[in-house]
This record gives structure tokens, C-alpha cells and sequence, in this order.
């Protein structure tokens, strides 16, 4: 639950998350504008009607009191307006801000709508019904002295009509919230696609990625494939120049080899031996190294256990593998065995002994390669992927090695599209756990 709140957080900060969430802020702030205006709107339509309705009873109203018409209530009453004429007025409206201004406003419309009744003593106000609704009353003067008094019944309020629009209004906002972020999704693929290529470019050889949508992103694409193409030949020429330079170091070297046969005394004959055999050494470990940042390889059906079984037979007394008898997978065969000779060696070098297994993942089967040594540091195993970076620096003089191996195994698994993960065990001792690189269409 965590992680895919992690995940959904991480998103919302993306590209695309950003541009949902300012579209979302723009249909509140719509939707809060849609609001007032309709409740404005409907406000006012509501005025109008009453007071035009108000207005054609009162002018009505009194013409028929001056014919002194006897059923006066039953001619002016109908189901939603009654209407009499009293000697007396009734009692005077409430004292309720609301309910006043409301009721001045509609009174103001009636005496617009029909000017005749300007000037006269008009009041209006809206009284509670026992069943929750409201009616509108009023009474107005007659020129007789007597008093036109109405009722208008359910008067309705402004909000159920503007609460329909604003329902409507947001049905159709998320809607459009809906349509417009599965349309950010569609132009966000690309850019995902460049986010995740783009975590490969140096680390595996250069796969042109295709890129569809607008110009611009298509432009982007180009760049990138481009970008990767110069960055693949710069690395591949470095590496060749160094691979080269190394090569060419290993002439004079096996001169000197030769020459110290003839130096004299004993012990400088065997220093300067020691010195160039390590300098040899070196340089072969450095040839690799650089020699895995180019390389080439085609996926091949492997027997996984026959292929880690011939790399441990190499150390036959101190390394031992456990594991299923057969199990085939579709991998690239050279950078995978390279890669296991280098982890072992080193288990070896700084262990004394190692375990091979081969177990079943989530993600397929893994390689595990486990040391008996006392395990790493925080910061060692923080900078364990470095070249040249060795753990323990007095004892790696004595146990050899260059701070090569887990490098260049790294580099070569990595380069097409494997994993390494290398940790420090319960109890002691490192663990380097293999995900066997996968086929890749352009291997």
C-alpha cells in the first residue's frame, strides 16, 4: 500500500501529473466561477418572475376591489396565489436580514414592472411553511383605505435550480478532467519512453527508440537518437584508444621481462620481475574492462547449470555450486560467464571459498554468488561498483587483484539488459546476485 502511494506521489510530480493537476485547478476555480454565476442568475430570475407575477395581481387585484366584487377571494385566488382585501393590515414582516433584503428586492421589481404601483405602501416578505417550504407574502394600500394582501405559496429558493447546473456544470468538468488526463497519458508515453532509454545511454549498446506524437516530442526523439549514437561512438572510441594504448604498454613490458633475467643481484632481478608481471596483470584487467564497454554478443539458448558448473570447475576445491540439474534460458552466454569468472575470483581472493547457486525468482532465475569473508563497510560497498576501488586496500596488496572484476562483471551483465546486486549476507559474508542478461532485438 505504501509503495503505490509512493508511486502515485512520484507520478503526480511528473510531467504529466503536473499538467492533470493544473487542469484539475482550473475546473475548480471554473467550477467555483460557474457557481456564483448561476446562483446570481438564478436569483435574479426569481425576482423577476415574482415580481411580475406580484405585479400583474396587484393591478388586477385593484380593479376588482373598486367593482366591490363580493367574492373577491375566490375570484383572485388560484392553487399557488390567494389574494383578499382586509379593513385592517396584517402584521408586519420579520425581522430576518435575509428574508428583508430579499423581499425589498422583489418589492423594488414589482414597482419597475409596473410603474403604476409606484408610490404606493408596499411590503413583502417571505413567512416558513409548517411542511419546510416558504411562501412569499405582501399587502399593499388601496387608494379606499383598505388593504390587497397575497400569498404566493412554495415560494422557491434560488439554490435547488443553481445546485442542477452546478451538478451538471461538474459532471461535465470531470469529464473533460477524465478525456484531457488519458490524453496527457497518450502524449506523456513518449516522454516515458525517453526517461527510460535514456537510463541505458553508456550502460548497454544504442537502441533507437521510436517516438510518435506532436512535433516537437517526434524532434526530441531524434535529438536523443541521435545524442545516443555520438555518446555509444565516444565511449566505443575511448575505450578502443584505451584498449589500444594498453596493448602497446605490454611491449616494452615483456622487454623488461626479458631484461631482468640478466639484472643482478637476486632480490632486484625479482623485484623488478614482480613489478613488471603485475604491470602486465594490470593491464590485461584494464584491457577487459575497457574491452566491456564494447562489446558484442547474440542470445543463444543456455543450459544455466552446465555453463556455472565448467566456471567453477576452475576451483575445484573451493568453490562449490547447488542448484537444479538443467535449466535453460535464452541469454548471451560470453558476457554472462565472463562476468561469473570475475565475481567468483574475487569471492575467492577475499573469501577463501565461495557457493555458487542458481534459485528461482520473481523475475526469473538468479545467480548467486556467495563469499565466506567477513563482508564490507557501508562506504566500501557504497563505491563497490568503482574501478580500481578496493574494499580493503592492505589486504587486497596480499590477496592481488586490481578492483576490476566486480566492475567489469557489472558492466558486462548490465550492458545487455542483465542485473547485479551485491550486498552484504546475515551472519558474514558478501553476496552478488545475478539476473542473467535478456535477448534484445538489436543483439
Amino acid at each position: 500500500m505504501t509503495l503505490t502511494v509512493r508511486k502515485v506521489l512520484r507520478r503526480s510530480r511528473g510531467f504529466v501529473g503536473r499538467s492533470i493537476w493544473v487542469m484539475v485547478a482550473i475546473v475548480l476555480v471554473q467550477l467555483t466561477a460557474s457557481v456564483a454565476f448561476y446562483s446570481a442568475i438564478d436569483r435574479q430570475t426569481l425576482r423577476e418572475d415574482h415580481a411580475r407575477r406580484i405585479a400583474e395581481l396587484l393591478v388586477v387585484g385593484e380593479r376588482v376591489a373598486r367593482l366591490a366584487q363580493a367574492d373577491f377571494d375566490h375570484v383572485m385566488s388560484s392553487h399557488y396565489l390567494e389574494a383578499e382585501v382586509a379593513v385592517l393590515p396584517p402584521e408586519g414582516p420579520p425581522t430576518s436580514r435575509d428574508q428583508t433584503a430579499e423581499a425589498d428586492a422583489i418589492a423594488d421589481y414589482v414597482q419597475r414592472w409596473e410603474p403604476a404601483l409606484a408610490g404606493r405602501s408596499l411590503r413583502v416578505w417571505s413567512e416558513s411553511r409548517p411542511d419546510g417550504g416558504r411562501d412569499l407574502v405582501g399587502v399593499m394600500g388601496l387608494k379606499d383605505g383598505r388593504w390587497l394582501t397575497f400569498r404566493s405559496r412554495n415560494f422557491p429558493r434560488p439554490w435547488p435550480i443553481a445546485l442542477r447546473a452546478v451538478a451538471t456544470t461538474l459532471v461535465f468538468s470531470l469529464a473533460c478532467v477524465a478525456l484531457g488526463a488519458y490524453a496527457l497519458r497518450q502524449l506523456g508515453a513518449p516522454l516515458r519512453r525517453l526517461t527510460e532509454a535514456s537510463r541505458h545511454v553508456g550502460e548497454s549498446p544504442p537502441s533507437p527508440i521510436l517516438v510518435e506524437g506532436p512535433n516537437d516530442i517526434v524532434e526530441l526523439g531524434r535529438a536523443f537518437n541521435d545524442m545516443q549514437r555520438r555518446i555509444a561512438g565516444l565511449i566505443e572510441d575511448q575505450a578502443k584508444a584505451m584498449e589500444a594504448l594498453s596493448h602497446d604498454l605490454r611491449t616494452p613490458l615483456a622487454r623488461l621481462t626479458l631484461a631482468s633475467d640478466y639484472i643482478e643481484p637476486d632480490d632486484i632481478r625479482a623485484l623488478v620481475a614482480d613489478n613488471t608481471h603485475e604491470l602486465d596483470a594490470m593491464l590485461r584487467s584494464l584491457a577487459d574492462w575497457l574491452r566491456a564497454q564494447h562489446s558484442a554478443s547474440t542470445a543463444e539458448l543456455v543450459d544455466l547449470p552446465s555453463l556455472i558448473q565448467g566456471v567453477v570447475a576452475r576451483w575445484p576445491d573451493k568453490v562449490r555450486y547447488e542448484g537444479d540439474k538443467t535449466l535453460e534460458v535464452t541469454t548471451h552466454r560470453g558476457p554472462l560467464e565472463q562476468a561469473l569468472i570475475r565475481l567468483i575470483d574475487n569471492a575467492v581472493r577475499f573469501g577463501g571459498q565461495a557457493k555458487v547457486r542458481l534459485v528461482e525468482g520473481a523475475e526469473g532465475p538468479v545467480i548467486e554468488v556467495l563469499d565466506q569473508g567477513p563482508g564490507l563497510t557501508d562506504e566500501a560497498m557504497a563505491r563497490i561498483y568503482e574501478p580500481f576501488f578496493r574494499g580493503d586496500a592492505a589486504r587486497a596488496r596480499d590477496t592481488g587483484g586490481f578492483g576490476l572484476g566486480i566492475p567489469t562483471a557489472e558492466r558486462l551483465i548490465k550492458r545487455f539488459g542483465g542485473k547485479l546486486v551485491i550486498g552484504n549476507r546475515e551472519g558474514g559474508g558478501v553476496s552478488a546476485r545475478i539476473w542473467p542478461p535478456l535477448p534484445s532485438p538489436l543483439s
